[in-house]
């Protein structure tokens, strides 16, 4: 034994020597998976894992045409109109979508924790990062374990990914100019990192003690992790062990919501930790028309989906957001980059802006619903591969700032979205074509009556969407197919989503 460091929930990190030849060969062996054996037969130890290694990696980008100056808010469609846009503003400089109800002011700062590479001291983004008591930067570097935050590996991924949540200025703008980060460096210069790095960030983010590290002043209500834990390049991991499993359960007790990347390898549910873990929303990747970008991971795990960027468009294609100063696209401290990386800041802005028009104190389950349920539906597409409906599922819709601020500040006791077509006992009527059994459908919200019926497409089924008549009835339709809602429960029901419903009772 090299070291035994003490981590945080009681835990601790074994690391081996391995400078003696004879041991050396054993590890080769693999005699780290021995001495686990041999812990976990201990009575005296609840778990034992391997501390797995993981890297920081890119999306490569595509072959790009020469473009003209695209640094201006007006380059920014991931924020502007649906279905590609989220409606933070309809379009530039109009505030009329999220933004005409919060840019994320509390009395109480809304901290949301970046867990990612460093940070860059760009003006754009300088005083939404959280401060001691002196006025000096916060936050920790789990990789080095001191407070040293500038980004070693160059990539500038976490100033981007802050520049999405927390952003300002005449360049660009972050989903709240009011939010404010909370910088968590978690690899080495190499973009290595240890997962129980991660733990130890997670816990710490929160509020949690971690031995050795100066207890938080700004603990989080929301994490953004845009990465995945692997065993090594091209060795992914799809699975979430017990010690980074608590990790998360601990945030989320501690009112935290994680928003987690899906992942960049174009495949089917295939989700590195943490995004793998239970308590975890799963962002997949859209572009700029509301369609599935090329890279993004998808399968029916994924929770929605969030601008990513396709640089497939051009340079354009990409999110544009804020990185080291005098770099990026033509040395301005801006660039375009593109991953699920990018979506996920995306929903951790979001998150955050729901929290700060809630007149109420809102669990992490609620705030999730609230972005669940409000989601507007995908570009409309028949190339299988570009459909986010069908083969490729990239989650229940897109992110929606506009629908999910107005409903938390509405307050609504219940949410929920039309009955899934399990629910409607469906049985085949032709070829590809369904017809539903049940005359009367118990949903997770509420009681759905048969309204209209006839034998219809498969992939009506797949996507129902919501509408209200003038008298106040809310219908769901799976195309030509129908259900009502009993609202006799209700004092009133209102929708909040293409396929949402936000009810008072």
């Amino acid at each position: 034994m090299k070291e035994l460091n003490p981590m945080a929930n009681g835990a601790f990190l074994l690391i081996l020597d391995t400078t003696n030849s004879t041991l050396a060969k054993e590890v080769d062996k693999d005699a780290s998976s021995l001495i686990l054996e041999r812990l976990r037969k201990n009575p005296q130890v609840l778990y034992a894992v391997k501390d797995r290694i993981s890297y920081f990696k890119p999306v490569p980008d595509p072959e790009i045409l020469g473009t003209g100056d695209l640094l201006s808010h007006e380059s920014q469609w991931d924020e502007f109109s649906r279905p590609a846009g989220i409606m933070l503003e309809s379009k530039p400089g109009v505030r009329d979508g999220a933004w005409a109800y919060t840019t994320g002011f509390s009395k109480k700062p809304i901290v949301v924790a970046v867990l990612d590479t460093g940070i860059a001291l760009n003006d754009s983004l300088i005083n939404n990062l959280v401060k001691d008591s002196a006025g000096n930067l916060w936050g920790w570097n789990f990789a080095g374990n001191n407070n040293n935050l500038i980004d070693e590996t160059r990539s500038y991924h976490g100033t981007h990914v802050a520049g999405t949540i927390a952003g300002y200025g005449n360049v660009m703008s972050g989903m709240g100019e009011d939010l404010k980060i909370l910088p968590l460096k978690i690899p080495a210069a190499n973009g290595m990192f240890y997962e129980s790095s991660v733990i130890n960030a997670i816990y710490w983010s929160v509020g949690g003690d971690v031995p050795g590290v100066p207890s938080n002043i700004h603990p989080a209500k929301i994490l953004n992790m845009s990465f995945g834990v692997d065993k090594g390049p091209k060795e992914e991991i799809d699975y979430c062990d017990q010690a980074l499993q608590e990790a998360v359960f601990f945030a989320r007790k501690k009112g935290a919501v994680l928003a987690i990347a899906a992942g960049n390898d174009n495949v089917w549910e295939h989700f590195n930790a943490p995004a793998i873990c239970n308590g975890t929303i799963k962002v997949a990747s859209t572009g700029p028309e509301g369609l599935r970008s090329y890279f993004s991971n998808y399968g029916p795990s994924v929770t929605l989906s969030a601008p990513g960027g396709d640089k497939r468009y051009g340079t354009w294609g990409g999110i544009l957001s804020t990185v080291n100063p005098g770099g990026g696209y033509n040395g301005s401290g801006f660039d375009f980059y593109q991953g699920t990386s990018m979506a996920t800041p995306h929903v951790a802005g979001v998150a955050g802006l729901i929290i700060a028009a809630s007149e109420k104190v809102l669990s992490p389950e609620q705030v999730e619903q609230l972005l669940y349920t409000t989601t507007h539906d995908f570009g409309v597409s028949t190339d299988a591969n570009k459909s986010c409906v069908g083969k490729k599922p990239c989650g229940h819709g897109i992110l929606d700032a506009e629908n999910a601020v107005k409903a938390a500040a509405a307050g609504y006791d219940l949410l929920f979205s039309a009955p899934k077509m399990e629910r409607l006992a469906i049985q085949k009527c032709g070829k590809d074509a369904l017809t539903p059994n049940k005359a009367r459908v118990i949903s997770e919200g509420g009681v759905w009556i048969k309204n209209h019926t006839t034998c219809e497409a498969v992939a009506n089924f797949q996507k129902p969407h919501i509408e209200q008549t003038k008298k106040g009835t809310i219908i769901a339709y799976y195309g030509s197919v129908s259900y009502r809602l009993d609202q006799s429960a209700y004092k009133s029901c209102h929708v909040i989503g293409y396929d949402g419903v936000g009810c008072y009772l």
